[in-house]
């Protein structure tokens, strides 16, 4: 009894002291600058917005509330007919025409899979404030109604589209004329590649529109399918000087395209270039203000090096094969004495996967050495696979080199742990594992990300 006396006696003083303390707890009078910061900050977790904890962060407090929806809307994704429709009819059923023009001009981001319905077209025109859209289309071609309702949105500084028909995408291009980012993925199109010339062909019953009056400052496109490059010259071939006074990035994903042809499409600017491989009858060297070249595919025949200009200080390569590593060593060694002594070659990146177990590492030892034996930075990094929204805008000045890299391609490995790697226990099972595995990657020559889905 004396036990359990003591026990509501001391349950009795925590509740007179959490009684005395509570009154004279006041908040934090914290700007509300600071607690959207706060908010902003929190719903991200490796770079990827987690929009459960945004409305929870709506439903705690009703002063965060209006903050947090609006952090809500910044990136909104709609996937078909059915979210574009609730997406829209949500909008237009908020009666109160303050709290609709901050939800609206809140939506930053748009990423969205379309085809030729209205309602695609009226989710767009609400986002008045857009900086960025991101645009899947499947269909073949948009209907009249649907493009008109395309209005130019003047906040639009980045586009990304997928297409799977070219009609459609060329529809849909010249209706974003102030645009200064653009990505174009063609690489699941079935239909044959138009001709772009100005004037009809033959077997063309009308012309596809002339370029947009573009001021791009980076251009992205990608079409594994050979005889697709011409879209470059086309995107770049403005009235006036336009893109190609201003095209600062350039990267280009198609297996026909040919560096070469870089410096004839007036691209004076240009400061940083990926193309799948730079062979020994290309020419760069009239690009004096390139800083950085990237080599997606470098492999059959290895890169070459001789034909880059001076002043590259930053050099990107992936995954080699182990018979081409000497060559394309040696090619580099042959660059860098060509160089002398004021060579500005300061960082090498190289883009591999290194997760399986039984590899021997051997390409990546051989760069290390040869670099570190040269004082030459050397990055190993994974293979890009994606992106994450709004990593573009603001755009920021291309005046370092490499450039920093966005959120989602920051992962740069442990290359010490990996050089102490000990080779694994040779047995007969492991080295058919092993040389089917190099047949069977040797047996495509399209690259890993023409065979990976659209």
């Amino acid at each position: 009894m004396d036990l359990l006396k003591e026990k509501k006696f001391r349950r009795s003083a925590t509740r007179a002291r959490s009684a005395a303390v509570a009154p004279q707890a006041k908040p934090m009078g914290l700007p509300i600058e600071l607690w959207i910061d706060i908010l902003s900050r929190a719903q991200y977790d490796d770079g990827v917005a987690r929009y459960k904890w945004i409305k929870r962060y709506a439903l705690v407090c009703r002063a965060w509330r209006c903050h947090a929806q609006r952090l809500l809307f910044r990136h909104v994704a709609l996937r078909g007919s059915v979210h574009c429709k609730t997406f829209v009819n949500g909008l237009r059923s908020i009666a109160d025409p303050e709290h609709l023009e901050a939800l609206t001009s809140s939506v930053e981001t748009l990423s969205v899979a379309m085809d030729h319905q209205d309602v695609y077209a009226d989710a767009i025109a609400l986002c008045a404030h857009l900086k960025e859209l991101d645009v899947c289309l499947y269909h073949a071609s948009f209907r009249p109604g649907v493009l008109e309702k395309l209005r130019p949105l003047p906040g639009l500084r980045v586009l990304r589209v997928r297409a799977h028909h070219y009609t459609a995408l060329f529809q849909l291009l010249p209706r974003f004329p102030a645009i200064e980012y653009l990505e174009v993925n063609c690489s699941g199109a079935q239909d044959p590649f138009p001709d772009l010339s100005l004037s009809p062909s033959p077997s063309q019953s009308q012309a596809h529109p002339p370029p947009p009056p573009w001021r791009l400052r980076e251009l992205r496109y990608a079409n594994f399918r050979r005889g697709t490059h011409g879209f470059v010259e086309w995107a770049v071939s403005g009235p006036a000087a336009g893109t190609r006074a201003t095209l600062e990035v350039l990267h280009v994903q198609s297996l026909s395209f040919d560096p070469s042809s870089v410096p004839a499409l007036g691209l004076t600017r240009l400061r940083s270039l990926h193309v799948p491989c730079v062979t020994d009858g290309d020419d760069l060297s009239s690009l004096s203000e390139l800083r950085e070249i990237g080599m997606t595919h470098p492999r059959h025949p290895p890169p070459a090096f001789l034909p880059l200009p001076r002043g590259i200080r930053h050099i990107s390569l992936h995954h080699l094969e182990k018979g081409d590593v000497e060559d394309v060593l040696g090619a580099l060694e042959e660059y860098c004495e060509g160089q002398g002594e004021g060579g500005e070659l300061r960082v090498v990146t190289y883009h591999r996967s290194c997760e399986d177990k039984e590899d021997l590492l051997e390409d990546l030892r051989m760069l290390h050495d040869f670099f570190e034996e040269r004082d030459i930075e050397f990055r190993l990094m994974d293979p890009p696979y994606g992106y994450y929204a709004c990593e573009r805008v603001p755009f920021e000045p291309i005046d370092t080199f490499p450039r920093p890299a966005p959120l989602s391609s920051r992962r740069q490995m442990d290359m010490e742990t990996l050089l102490q790697r000990a080779p694994p226990r040779q047995t007969v099972g492991r080295k058919f594992v092993r040389t089917m595995k190099r047949a069977l990657a040797s047996s495509s020559s399209l690259p890993p990300l023409a065979l990976a889905k659209g």
